[in-house]
């Protein structure tokens, strides 16, 4: 080609096995002997490369160059991803996996929170959210009108690097990049969560009033979570065998979206034995269906009037855990039942021990240590 080096589109050296080609990138186009192929060496547009072009004649390395470089030179620029797109986007994305309604509403109230955060920067396009940014959010998310605890702003902090990685997948051309990845989000250290003792189990259960008499015995003696209890059908309980099957639904699935199999306590037994045949085990005040919102504000009106401390639904769940363990069933054998994932997520439910049965406890020990 001819003309000035500053118009030429191909630029060429005097080497005959070698020169230059200026497209969309710099390319230096070469010949190796040891192959017999020709290859380029490129930069620009922020990236280096050199590859094979497959060919052995020059006039086919100066095509496959210009193909090479096709891609860079026809296809249009996208506009910046606004971070509201980005996270409509992830949203849906969500809820095409199936995640559970609950799980979406977390990831929904985390990303407005974020939202509110961004605003208060000023800031709405997804690629203005730098590392410095996203170290804020915490301190944002659990001070002025905010007001969230610790976990709570961790738990939000998860979901916004969740967001930040799929926004940045190639494919999906959201992000350049992840600014997450060097975002460090500890987890805070908070103490254990109460856990109720057997004396008040025993209270509330004959205490409480009486439709919830039923439900706080099954949690207490099963390990359920509320909304599996709530969404307990008779077809899952088998009575013969004595046992509960928690299973995946059309409409509902489980924490961790796997059946489980809970044996029956015989207290369990007793109760369901004297529950109205239905599609749902489990009733409330007016027949309908249980919700957690109910079950919960009752259980505390409850706790209230019978001078017992305060404690959530959740506390049941810790309750079972520790009087099984207790009791001597294996640790395996507890967090199959109470479908944990891991044995070290059990553990965080276990109560603390207190003095009088750490003693108990020793002098057993020694007891069975002497006679064996």
């Amino acid at each position: 080609m001819k003309g000035g080096a500053e118009n030429r589109t191909i630029s060429q050296v005097n080497t005959p096995k070698s020169f230059m080609m200026v497209l969309g990138k710099r390319y230096r186009v070469y010949f190796n002997p040891q192959t017999g192929f020709w290859y380029t060496a490129f930069d620009g547009g922020g990236g280096r490369g050199r590859i094979s072009l497959g060919v052995k004649t020059r006039p086919e390395a100066e095509v496959a160059v210009m193909r090479l470089d096709a891609p860079r030179r026809t296809e249009p620029e996208r506009p910046p991803t606004r971070w509201g797109e980005l996270q409509t986007g992830f949203i849906a994305h969500k809820v095409s996996t199936g995640r559970a309604k609950k799980t979406i509403s977390r990831y929904t109230a985390a990303l407005d929170a974020f939202t509110r955060y961004l605003a208060s920067k000023k800031i709405e396009r997804a690629d203005e959210i730098a590392l410095s940014v996203l170290e804020g959010f915490v301190g944002f998310r659990t001070s002025g009108d905010e007001d969230a605890d610790e976990k709570t702003a961790y738990t939000d902090a998860l979901v916004i690097k969740g967001a930040m990685k799929w926004a940045s997948k190639p494919a999906r051309k959201l992000l350049m990049g992840n600014p997450a990845l060097d975002w460090e989000t500890p987890e805070p250290v908070k103490p254990k969560r109460r856990a109720y003792k057997a004396e008040e189990v025993a209270s509330l259960e004959s205490g409480v009033r009486r439709w919830l008499r039923p439900i706080i015995t099954t949690l207490a003696w099963t390990g359920m979570r509320i909304d599996e209890l709530s969404n307990l059908r008779w077809k899952d309980i088998d009575i013969d065998q004595r046992v509960i099957r928690i299973s995946v639904q059309e409409e509902w699935k489980p924490k961790g979206r796997r059946d489980r199999t809970v044996p029956m306590h015989p207290t369990v037994e007793a109760v369901l034995r004297l529950q109205p045949i239905g599609k749902y085990v489990f009733r409330g005040p007016r027949g309908g269906r249980i919700t957690e919102t109910r079950c919960l504000a009752c259980l505390k009106a409850d706790q209230r009037k019978l001078n017992l401390q305060d404690g959530d639904l959740h506390g049941f769940r810790r309750f079972f855990a520790t009087t099984m363990m207790q009791a001597g069933v294996s640790a395996e054998n507890v967090r199959q039942w109470g479908g944990w994932k891991s044995l070290e997520t059990m553990l965080r439910y276990l109560a603390d021990v207190d003095v009088k049965d750490s003693v108990a406890a020793m002098q057993q020990a020694a007891k069975r240590l002497t006679a064996s």
